[in-house]
């Protein structure tokens, strides 16, 4: 029988050698899943970041910062006194979940 027969010292070694090493690469592959499924800044964000910049360039060049109408999905803006300075405003877009997105001064006209 299969089990009667003796098996080498060293064919467990390699065995359990090559078991380890599985379950290491098994384990290291499992934890840069969960890391990147866990990241703080989320791509969308990102991509809402991009958007509300090329707009805040737009209106930077043209001095209407107060008067620009934002047309952003899930974005709210909020215009604000800057507590350092009375000449500048900040913007602040929030995102629905009540996080930063993007604040930015602006100076006053």
């Amino acid at each position: 029988m299969l089990l009667k027969r003796k098996i080498p010292a060293s064919s467990i070694a390699e065995v359990v050698i090559a078991l380890t090493v599985i379950a290491l690469c098994f384990g290291v592959a499992s934890l840069v899943f969960i890391r990147s499924t866990n990241v703080t800044t989320k791509f969308m964000d990102v991509r809402k970041q991009t958007m509300i910049q090329s707009e805040l360039l737009k209106h930077l060049y043209r001095q209407d910062m107060e008067e620009a109408e934002w047309d952003f999905e899930d974005v709210q803006v909020n215009t604000l006194p800057d507590d350092n300075s009375d000449s500048l405003g900040i913007l602040e877009f929030r995102s629905t979940d009540d996080r930063i997105i993007w604040q930015q001064q602006y100076v006053k006209p």
